[in-house]
């Protein structure tokens, strides 16, 4: 695996102003810039959120949180900010309401025993599309869940 074919998002924390985090994922490496910022780093294939806050003095500025999967970079990826090269864009929200709702669905999911790195990349596009519509998000079930890790392994 080259370094060219890693995905980087930037984490950094500085109280009240901004906070880029993620909500879940393994990286298989973090790059320590200094005492606030930092890189994490994902293998292609590798799913993971991420959220961005930023404030200014007049209060929230930006609130979004993203699903993402990593990709090698020959494929045809989306551009989302804080990460390079690019990724495959499973559920984007922005606002504080779209945030709470899917954080709250995130919850479940773990509640419920679901690895979100595992969850099905199309239950993630479902709730990306219902959260957007403002419409009731079905649950995750278990046969939902089995289908896609037999999936994953017939797929390489």
């Amino acid at each position: 695996m080259t370094g060219n074919s890693l995905t980087r998002v930037e984490l950094a924390f500085y109280p009240e102003h901004l906070n880029y985090w993620l909500r879940f994922g393994s990286p298989v490496d973090r790059i320590e810039l200094d005492k606030r910022r930092s890189l994490a780093v994902f293998e292609p294939g590798q799913v993971f959120g991420y959220v961005r806050w930023s404030a200014n003095e007049f209060g929230t500025q930006d609130w979004r949180l993203t699903v993402l999967e990593a990709q090698e970079p020959h494929i045809m990826l989306s551009r989302v900010p804080g990460v390079s090269p690019g990724v495959d864009v499973l559920l984007l929200v922005k606002g504080k309401g779209p945030v709470k709702r899917t954080l709250a669905v995130l919850d479940q999911l773990e509640t419920d025993g679901f690895p979100l790195e595992d969850v099905s990349p199309s239950y993630y596009r479902h709730v990306h599309v219902r959260v957007t519509a403002n419409r009731k998000i079905r649950s995750y079930s278990q046969d939902q869940h089995k289908a896609h890790l037999a999936e994953k392994r017939v797929r390489p």
